[in-house]
């Protein structure tokens, strides 16, 4: 069964997303073991009601194994697969672009653009800061849709001599949650980028302008909802409106009548 939760972050900030358990509990649980401490969780068929966290039945075990599942299984990526080689090199799993949550502390260096401790190629870096949907993560003031000569050069040497599978990211032990995830959606890029030079669909460049095309794309759906929402007072439109957000992975946008 698909889940509706909401939870604030320590800025205050409201935030919504779904997920698919068995049961609420195991929704509970499974955000609770990401550091997230849900306000409401609601069944997306209106089977269960609204409710606001009063105690968790802690089950483990079905947790831990839902969770292991996720990191060891192999995600597909726009129609693309991990080969077993690459599997077995590097157990980190790929994983489609979608927004980051996590502590402020952390998420802040890496919503400006802070990748150098953890992406140490520059290439890596580059398809960063198109990772999260709807959104440049760079430096305030950066403008990611110009590629100045050097960037490009740069980028075009990354795709010849550092794409392979082989070569993909490795998330190591002590990685904070919110970089494992930034390093399983690189790589998912660095998967899509593969298949698009495969398949004689464009150079380094041409992909590099398709990322910002569809980053701006993204960016505008986002504004076009926002300002549609800014006088409705339907919670169902609301829900409506979040819903289809979420569908394209970008953020959602919080009811000032909740």
């Amino acid at each position: 069964m698909k889940y509706t939760y909401a939870y604030k972050t320590s800025d205050g900030i409201r935030h919504e997303d779904s997920m698919n358990a068995s049961s609420r509990e195991e929704v509970f649980e499974a955000l609770r073991a990401r550091g997230i401490k849900a306000i409401k969780v609601v069944a997306a068929d209106g089977s269960k009601a609204n409710g606001e966290v009063r105690g968790v039945r802690k089950r483990v075990v079905a947790v831990l194994v839902a969770l292991a599942a996720v990191f060891v299984g192999v995600i597909a990526y726009i129609g693309g697969e991990r080969t077993g080689a690459n599997v077995a090199a590097n157990p980190a799993v790929s994983s489609p672009r979608h927004q980051i949550y996590g502590d402020p502390a952390v998420m802040e260096g890496l919503e400006r653009g802070d990748f150098g401790a953890v992406l140490p190629r520059e290439g890596d870096r580059m398809l960063a800061v198109f990772a999260q949907p709807g959104r440049f993560m760079c430096a305030k003031g950066a403008n990611p849709r110009y590629l100045a000569a050097e960037q490009d050069a740069a980028f075009a040497a990354y795709a010849k001599d550092e794409l392979s599978p082989e070569r993909d990211i490795v998330i190591v032990p002590e990685d904070t949650r919110e970089i494992k995830e930034l390093k399983q959606i690189v790589n998912g890029m660095r998967e899509e980028l593969r298949g698009y030079l495969a398949n004689g669909n464009g150079t380094p460049r041409s992909f590099w302008r398709r990322l910002n095309e569809r980053t701006a794309s993204e960016m505008q759906i986002y504004e076009r909802t926002r300002r549609e929402l800014e006088k409705e007072k339907s919670a169902e439109v609301w829900e409506e409106k979040n819903a289809a957000l979420r569908r394209l992975g970008l953020r959602t946008i919080t009811n000032p009548n909740d």
